[in-house]
């Protein structure tokens, strides 16, 4: 993104990039006193979002700006090994409380959904309400082949496959899956740009594919609302239900005929739906 396009994103959003003061990444939209934390999926680079990844956030975003100031936060940049869920929830946990100093609306998408369940439980007093998109207590065994190949191909240095390994989740059909897997393949390092820290993005894989929160789903006690696309290869049906059921006060909303995209394919009902539970 060049230099005059960001400025003109900034100023007519007050956008704003950077790293908060122990290292997490983050972009912000609004200006309002009322804070939504948007924890994000997972990321190749434990960076401050630039080019497409920033214009999906403002697309995302935008919508929320008449009752919110909305951050989107990754994670920290190498990240030691082993350095799983409960770690990174502590790091949103303190970056939170210090930011904001009192508990705030959060929702987290596929990955960040996942990290979310954590945060929730671990640290319930930085939660008002919780929504968590297109994410379940575990991912499917599909994921988990999914995201094995794709950091088989990382381990590699073979950016674009991996990337395009991941494409899997995003596209039901398979046209459409195929013609973005090609175009990946050809052009996904290039997109994806330097990776300083490839520890970081087999971490994310790690935490994704070890977690299985069945069993403390009743300990998240914030109102939650769980979204997800019925037909959403990397988090089941089953498994959605499940985690809606086991979380003691959440509402669960399935959306038919779309996946693990949901958020971008079906944008606008999504922010009315989450808008909606947020202010109620």
């Amino acid at each position: 993104m060049s230099k005059r396009k960001y400025r003109k994103l900034k100023e007519k959003y007050k956008l704003e990039t950077g790293y908060f003061e122990d290292g997490l990444p983050y972009a912000r939209i609004g200006s309002k006193s009322q804070i939504l934390v948007n924890i994000e999926a997972l990321s190749f680079n434990h960076e401050p979002p630039s080019g497409f990844a920033l214009r999906q956030f403002i697309k995302s975003a935008k919508f929320f700006t008449k009752h919110y100031t909305i951050y989107l936060v990754g994670r920290k940049p190498n990240l030691p090994e082993n350095y799983l869920f409960d770690k990174m929830a502590d790091d949103y946990a303190k970056m939170i409380w210090r930011e904001f100093k009192e508990p705030v609306d959060v929702m987290g998408v596929s990955t960040g959904g996942q990290l979310a369940h954590y945060l929730a439980a671990n640290h319930p007093d930085v939660i008002r309400k919780l929504v968590i998109i297109s994410a379940a207590y575990r991912l499917s065994e599909r994921g988990i082949e999914i995201e094995r190949k794709a950091a088989e191909y990382f381990k590699q240095g073979k950016y674009g496959k991996s990337l395009a390994a991941i494409l899997d989740f995003l596209f039901s059909s398979r046209i459409s899956r195929s013609i973005a897997k090609f175009f990946t393949r050809l052009f996904g390092k290039k997109v994806m740009g330097k990776i300083e820290y490839p520890n970081d993005f087999l971490n994310e894989i790690q935490a994704d594919r070890a977690m299985n929160f069945k069993d403390r789903l009743g300990e998240i006690k914030a109102p939650t609302l769980v979204m997800s696309g019925e037909l959403d290869i990397g988090y089941s049906v089953d498994d959605v239900h499940i985690t809606a059921e086991g979380i003691p006060d959440a509402e669960l909303i399935l959306y038919k005929g779309y996946g693990h995209n949901l958020i971008m394919s079906n944008r606008k009902q999504a922010q009315k739906d989450i808008l909606e539970f947020l202010k109620n």
